[in-house]
This record gives C-alpha cells, sequence and structure tokens, in this order.
C-alpha cells in the first residue's frame, strides 16, 4: 500500500487545528472542517474520496487513509484557492471552457463525457466548473511563484561538480531541443490581464490570416529575443511555463499555439524544429538542470505553504 501524496501533505499538521470533540459539537450543516473564510463539508470529503477510489492504484487503500487524504487535499486546495483570489486572480468563464476543451482533447474524449464523468462522482455541472475555477487560480498562482526560476550554468556546473565529487552524478539521457518564436505580452498587474489577453488574440488572429510570425514578434513581443523576431533556441523541458511547454509538445514544426496565460503574461508559440541532444556530457548537465529547478519549485511552494499555514485558523468538526 501506498500513501497518496498532496503538494503539502502534512497541511494539517502545522495548521491551528482546533477540533472539537463529538461530545461538545455535532456536524452544523454538513460542516467537516473551516478554513479562514472557506468551508469544507462532508459530502466535499466524499466526492474526493470517491475520486480516490476510482483510480485503479488506490484500491488497496485503507478507508481511514483515503478520508485523511482527501482532508488534506481539500484543505490545500482552499489554502491555495483563498491565496489565489487574495492576489486578485480570476478564472473567467471562457478560461474555464478553454481549460475544460484542453482537458478533453487531452483525454480523447468531449466535454460533455467530463461532465458525466464528475456528475458519477456526485459533482453538478457548476460544482464541477468551481472546481476547475479553482485549478486554473492555483495553476496561475503557482506559475507565478515559480516564474523567477532562473538556473545558470554556474549553478549546474557547481551542482554537477559536487555530485561528482560524491560519486552521485547522473548519466542523463537523451532529450528534445526546440527551436521556436514567442510573442510575449507581459501585464503589470492581474487587473490587466484581461486587457492583454484581448490584445494577444488580435494578434493571433492577424497570424491566423496570414502576417509572418516573425515579423509580428518583432513589432509587438515583450522581451529581448524580439529584436530576433522571437526566435529561441536550444529551449528544453522544464524552461517554459508548464502550461506552455505541455502545448508546445503537441506541434509539428510550423505550427502555432493558442494564446496561452502564464504567470502575468500571455504567451504564443511557433514550433520551427526539434532535435535530439545525445551528447553525453550535455545529457548530464541537462539532468542536472532539471533536478536544480525541481529543487527550487519545491523550496518556493513549500516556503508559500508554510506562510499560509501560519496565517491559517482552521477548525474541525
Amino acid at each position: 500500500m501506498k500513501p497518496i501524496r498532496t503538494l503539502a501533505a502534512a497541511v494539517l499538521v502545522g495548521l491551528s487545528l482546533q477540533t472539537a470533540g463529538a461530545a461538545e459539537i455535532k456536524p452544523l450543516n454538513s460542516i467537516a472542517i473551516e478554513i479562514n473564510s472557506s468551508i469544507i463539508t462532508y459530502r466535499d470529503i466524499e466526492r474526493v474520496v470517491r475520486e480516490f477510489k476510482s483510480r485503479p492504484g488506490n484500491k488497496d487503500i485503507p478507508e481511514a487513509q483515503l478520508v485523511q487524504a482527501a482532508k488534506n487535499t481539500l484543505v490545500e486546495r482552499a489554502l491555495l484557492a483563498d491565496a489565489a483570489r487574495a492576489q486578485d486572480l480570476k478564472a473567467t468563464p471562457a478560461g474555464i471552457d478553454a481549460e475544460l476543451e484542453r482537458r478533453a482533447a487531452a483525454g480523447k474524449t468531449t466535454v460533455q463525457n467530463i461532465y458525466a464523468q464528475a456528475a458519477a462522482l456526485g459533482y453538478t455541472r457548476e460544482a464541477y466548473r468551481t472546481e476547475v475555477a479553482k485549478d486554473l487560480l492555483i495553476t496561475y498562482m503557482l506559475q507565478n511563484l515559480n516564474s523567477n526560476i532562473k538556473i545558470t550554468d554556474e549553478q549546474v556546473q557547481a551542482a554537477l561538480n559536487e555530485l561528482q565529487a560524491k560519486g552521485q552524478a547522473p548519466t542523463g539521457e537523451p532529450y528534445t531541443v526546440y527551436t521556436i518564436r514567442r510573442v510575449i505580452l507581459n501585464a503589470a498587474n492581474q487587473q490587466h490581464m484581461p486587457a492583454v489577453g484581448q490584445r494577444i488574440q488580435q494578434i493571433a488572429t492577424a497570424i491566423a490570416q496570414g502576417s509572418d510570425f516573425g515579423a509580428v514578434a518583432q513589432r509587438y513581443s515583450q522581451e529581448v529575443q524580439a529584436a530576433n523576431q522571437g526566435l529561441h533556441d536550444n529551449i528544453t523541458d522544464m524552461m517554459l511555463p508548464e502550461n506552455v511547454e505541455a502545448a508546445l509538445h503537441q506541434l509539428q514544426p510550423g505550427q502555432i499555439t493558442p494564446p496561452l496565460r502564464a504567470g502575468n503574461s500571455w504567451q504564443i508559440v511557433q514550433l520551427i524544429g526539434a532535435r535530439t541532444e545525445n551528447d553525453p556530457a550535455k545529457m548530464q548537465r541537462e539532468a542536472v538542470r532539471r533536478m536544480l529547478v525541481r529543487q527550487a519549485q519545491e523550496r518556493n511552494q513549500a516556503q508559500f505553504m508554510a506562510q499560509l499555514q501560519q496565517m491559517a485558523v482552521v477548525r474541525e468538526y
């Protein structure tokens, strides 16, 4: 049996958790947990437990562990969603629709089938859309949180030297190197994101109608590479925002992504070409770079969750 892990599996342990004894207080309006301004009901917990049980790998996990994992997950989501709202992040109906379409395409199904699967787990259509909205808010926030991660060649070499001295250096494996062009528009803050989104949609329409991607990038893109028509070479996984990277993986040379929201920016990417890198030294350095990126992401998220825990007040009934 293996435990179910969440972003902060111990989130209930470090919080100001006040548990009422059964003799003191009875569940009120099916409330199971209050966390800041959010309420988690017994029905919410039941739905998440049913979702966990629907996964083949969880069939042998005891009920009590599934219930605790569901509580951890719901508390974590409530903390992160509250933090996202505090940052004035918003998930629009159009954004929710786009995310549902993305999930349907990734699962080779339809949006209606996704709603049907959610209904089988106890979600109404609107309740499920609310959960998708929370997913988007959390994604936007984590993108912001990790947008400042930059791993330099010097950091990679220092880490590699240390690992080699310990006899722990990875061998690496072949990896894909992409050449892309990108148009990126940045927003000063979240209030400006809708207007920037409308602007990049106009740019995407112009490209679809025949405007040259490179010329458009040179004119409108807001990054240093705009001077070279938005060209980026030597792009590998864990360099781009996660959703941009996922969209890039679906492209063939010459194809273009739709406008993608990433942190405080909107981006459009065109794939120019891709090749496989087999050089052993480069594979080793790439493995170390990705290790450092993951470690930086984990540190950022752990520190952020610790801050949320310190400020949270939770009452479990």
